[in-house]
């Protein structure tokens, strides 16, 4: 298992490095000059060239990513170019309300999708099991800052139960949740009813049941547990996603995280709070795939050995 771990976390440490150098890359090739959106579109070329120079612009390109990475090294990701504050400070300032956010949604869609992907598994091709189906695509087509709305319409403005938006206690986060946890819920439900399906088909759970094990034993102990890898995988993946900040969501209910501060940042062309947004996305997919990774050897003790 410590082989197996040591392995993941190499490979993580190459897919970062890797990320570092194409995203750095890709922004510096943005046919933009931050220099000139800093001081204005009428300022002398004088003053456009000191502002280059004071923020390392004008070095060459592979001097200014060692200098970047260096500094990263060093725990400083630099200072932004709009708001003049270090972006590690700006982003810490919103991290906690991306990660309440993300939390929230998350849970909402695994108390939602899973219980039903396990229903309409164990009733497959029966009424209900089409219904709740027609119900799933409904809610993934569903777009969310619609859905949102209609909530804080309904549930905030005609029915005074939730604020309006913004940033506070558990009763700001529920209509967020509620919101993404409806449409992201169809996708738990769909990817665990059918790998729950395909489980079922399988050998040991048909001698299972020849033995004479009751089907809620077959369920929740052989299917279900074989069933969760690739459900495991698409949470790994979901959660990081949704901790890099859903802007949909966060302009919808006025929640000030991350993802309205990478949109602020592309806008503005502030290179510095992009790449720490980036390599924030970076990292929390890596580490998120990591857990993912291990998760998997636990489920299945045959895959440490791969």
């Amino acid at each position: 298992m410590y082989a197996y771990i040591i392995r993941r976390l190499g490979s993580a440490v190459v897919v970062l490095f890797g990320i570092s150098v194409v995203s750095f890359l890709l922004i510096y090739a943005i046919p933009a000059d931050p220099a000139r959106l800093i001081v204005g579109p009428k300022a002398p070329p004088s003053v456009v060239e000191g502002m280059r120079h004071q923020l390392g612009l004008d070095q060459p390109l592979p001097l200014q990513y060692i200098h970047y990475i260096w500094r990263l090294l060093h725990g400083d990701l630099g200072v932004s170019y709009s708001f003049n504050l270090p972006v590690l400070t700006m982003i810490g300032q919103r991290l906690w309300p991306t990660v309440e956010l993300a939390l929230g949604c998350w849970i909402a869609e695994l108390i939602i999708g899973i219980p039903l992907g396990i229903y309409t598994a164990r009733r497959a091709r029966r009424m209900s099991d089409f219904i709740l189906s027609a119900l799933a695509l409904i809610g993934i087509s569903l777009p969310v800052f619609w859905l949102g709305l209609l909530l804080l319409y309904w549930f905030a403005f005609r029915v005074p139960i939730f604020p309006l938006g913004g940033f506070g206690g558990l009763r700001y986060l529920v209509l967020p949740s509620l919101t993404y946890g409806i449409t992201g819920a169809a996708y738990y439900m769909r990817l665990l009813k059918s790998s729950m399906l395909e489980v079922m088909e399988q050998d040991y759970v048909r001698t299972a049941r020849a033995k004479g094990a009751g089907e809620s034993r077959v369920t929740w102990r052989h299917v279900v547990r074989n069933a969760l890898i690739p459900v495991v995988t698409f949470g790994g993946i979901d959660f990081s996603y949704l901790l890099t900040g859903v802007i949909l969501i966060e302009s919808t209910f006025n929640w000030n995280g991350l993802g309205t501060l990478a949109y602020t940042a592309i806008q503005n062309i502030d290179i510095p709070v992009i790449m720490g947004t980036v390599l924030l996305v970076a990292v929390a997919v890596v580490v998120f795939n990591l857990i993912v990774d291990i998760l998997y050897a636990v489920i299945d003790p045959r895959i440490r050995y791969s």
